[in-house]
């Protein structure tokens, strides 16, 4: 296996403001050993314009109307030839110019399907801003309040042949669903305890409350028991599941 085929970074935007720091974290890197594909969903602003700056560097380019973010993964992933792949979505940063390098052993051994890595959460107010460190262990029961970044987890290919593509019947969560069915399906995850990437804070499960809480719902209904999701004190599901 060539190795520019280990890795495929996926970048999806649409009108975003960052997408210039996105695509510089991407070229900075300091191992440029992978596969970049960049899917478009037919920016109106700005955002071409600054895209065409790195159009040499891409392996593919796409920009043409999409039915929203998972919609754009999934045709990332259908574009993508690496063995493992990388969402880093508009917005989204490498928490420095080492972390392709620092996978590359990892990768290359390919003893789990998924390797996530810690993330470091930026909010407008830097006082705000934090590392999320992830246990080392993953059960499906974490999903019940949390999930993974994908911005910090390489996820074999061959999984979404498996068990399919993101959902796009879930606008906002369809990851996390991802995650589960992962999780149900015997998935192999493996931690590295790094920081691996850095995560804007105002992406659109901020800023849609009442669909978030709808798909929430919806998505730990199919996975879990009802017992266990209404029969608890999580604050967090109480709210979820209106207790």
């Amino acid at each position: 296996m060539k190795i520019k085929n280990l890795i495929s970074i996926i970048t999806v935007c649409k009108n975003e403001p960052f997408i210039n720091d996105t695509c510089k974290s991407i070229v900075n890197q300091s191992c440029q050993n992978f596969e970049w594909i960049i899917v478009d969903g037919a920016s109106t602003d700005e955002t071409l314009e600054k895209l065409t700056k790195y159009k040499q560097r891409a392996d593919v380019f796409i920009s043409e109307p999409d039915n929203g973010v998972y919609s754009a993964m999934n045709k990332g992933i259908r574009h993508a030839n690496g063995k493992y792949l990388l969402f880093m979505n508009g917005g989204d940063l490498f928490y420095n110019t080492e972390v392709v390098k620092l996978m590359m052993p990892y990768l290359n051994k390919g003893k789990a399907d998924v390797f996530y890595g810690d993330s470091y959460r930026l909010f407008e107010n830097e006082k705000d801003c934090f590392v999320k460190i992830y246990p080392d262990e993953i059960t499906k029961s974490f999903f019940l309040t949390n999930t993974l970044a994908h911005q910090s987890s390489f996820i074999k290919r061959e999984l979404f042949e498996k068990y399919g593509e993101y959902r796009e019947d879930f606008t906002i969560v369809s990851d996390k669903e991802k995650w589960l069915k992962f999780i149900d399906n015997g998935v192999k995850f493996c931690h590295i305890p790094q920081v691996l990437s850095r995560f804007r804070m105002n992406g659109k499960s901020q800023q849609q409350t009442s669909i978030l809480k709808a798909e929430k719902k919806k998505m730990l209904e199919e996975y879990f028991p009802k017992n266990q999701l209404y029969n608890t004190e999580i604050p967090y599901l109480q709210n979820v599941f209106d207790r």
